[in-house]
């Protein structure tokens, strides 16, 4: 928690773009400062500007439902994403604890994307019906 101050990372104009790495150490049940959270980069009365590479797509849709054990997914579009980099495939159960990071292992294809680690969890693709709405869900 910062009080006042000021903290640039890259500009518009000269977007940082080098890795950057931010550690914050704590869990769900860690103390909390009232507003802020837990885990939190907090900036009160100060500036915090952060200017990276422009990503088009920060998220996007598996194309079909994924096992509990797969090592791979299929999305439903062409990503800028690139190998060694770190993903998260959200939850789509009610438990949020099932959401998984894995680091991109290879691309083929752009659209299929392999990484080491078995998903722990299964991860539905699919859009059910209400009556004619139907109700996207997204990973």
């Amino acid at each position: 928690m910062v009080q006042g101050g000021y903290m640039e990372v890259g500009t518009e104009e000269f977007p940082y773009t080098s890795k950057l790495t931010i550690t914050m150490h704590s869990d769900k049940l860690s103390p909390y400062l009232p507003t802020y959270g837990n885990k939190v980069i907090g900036v009160r009365f100060g500036v915090l500007e952060m200017h990276g590479v422009v990503r088009p797509i920060t998220w996007t849709e598996m194309k079909s439902t994924v096992a509990k054990g797969a090592t791979s997914i299929e999305l439903t579009e062409v990503t800028d994403w690139k190998v060694g980099e770190r993903i998260v495939i959200a939850t789509t159960s009610f438990s949020n604890d099932e959401s998984e990071t894995r680091i991109i292992k290879t691309i083929t294809g752009g659209k299929v994307i392999t990484f080491e680690d078995p998903l722990l969890y299964k991860h539905i693709s699919e859009s059910p019906l209400f009556g004619e709405a139907v109700m996207p869900m997204t990973c």
